[in-house]
């Protein structure tokens, strides 16, 4: 047994302060190991797995943080609890492996699968990924995002008074949804960044669809948006269960890194 240890007179037997140390010492190793990165995804919802997995696909050291405890975000319970997605085109979900059903225009996913599949995927694809992390703030130095500074998630829950930690980028991505937290923290001190309030307009799926993934890059140096990310700080409209700008935003934020590294490295 892997986790069992000799006692005199006494058959093997399982040691639990082993397994503890084991958990942390892994634990403690993969977080000692992505302190820097080239790119940290803030958020583990479809944009910000998509981008992790395309830009773990290219050899870029990507760290993924997801302040819940299951990364998928909004994609477990499709629409109002029915675990069914739809996309109009199966390009992103083809590449990762994932089924799909045409039906009247639209391409169905199963969400369980949906979100078990691309999460398995991009890490397989060897970006890290680690839950229970919320952001707190931003790493910023001579006008350029550096970094994101974080907590553990039930820290920040309990409002206890715990300094958090920091972790390194060379590009951060916000990836968190309809909140775009990281911009917020960056607006809290910048007022004047993005006028218009950081919210999503009314629902206008077509619209939203285009428009999330024209407006997909790099909002301020250093940093890059992704997903509802994109919809909020450019007050444009919502999409509701379709996820198929969320993936293409999520792929196209990669490829833009992707490139922008390509370009400082020649």
């Amino acid at each position: 047994m892997a986790w069992a240890k000799q006692s005199k007179g006494k058959d093997m037997q399982m040691i639990e302060i082993d397994i503890s140390r084991a958990i942390t010492s892994e634990y403690n190793r993969r977080l000692a190991d992505h302190f820097e990165n080239d790119v940290v995804i803030v958020g583990g919802g479809p944009a910000g797995l998509a981008a992790g997995y395309y830009l773990a696909k290219a050899g870029v050291k990507t760290l993924i943080l997801e302040k819940r405890l299951s990364i998928g975000g909004g994609i477990w319970g499709g629409a109002a609890g029915y675990c069914v997605i739809a996309m109009e085109d199966t390009e992103i979900t083809d590449d990762v492996g994932i089924s799909t059903k045409k039906q009247k225009g639209l391409y169905l996913a199963d969400a369980i699968e949906f979100a078990s599949g691309l999460a398995y995927k991009t890490k397989k694809a060897g970006a890290e990924i680690l839950n229970l992390m919320q952001a707190e703030d931003i790493i910023l130095k001579n006008k350029v995002v550096e970094g994101i500074v974080v907590n553990n998630t039930a820290i920040v829950a309990a409002g206890l008074h715990v300094d958090p930690y920091c972790i390194n980028s060379k590009y951060l991505v916000d990836a968190t949804g309809h909140a775009a937290e990281v911009v917020m923290m960056l607006r809290k001190r910048k007022p004047d960044l993005f006028p218009k309030g950081i919210q999503e307009g009314f629902m206008d799926v077509e619209k939203s669809e285009t428009s999330v993934v024209e407006k997909t890059g790099e909002v301020y140096p250093g940093l890059y948006l992704a997903g509802m990310s994109v919809a909020s700080v450019f007050n444009l409209p919502r999409m509701g269960p379709i996820f198929g700008g969320m993936l293409k935003s999520g792929k196209k934020a990669a490829e833009m890194i992707n490139a922008k590294m390509r370009t400082a490295k020649s």
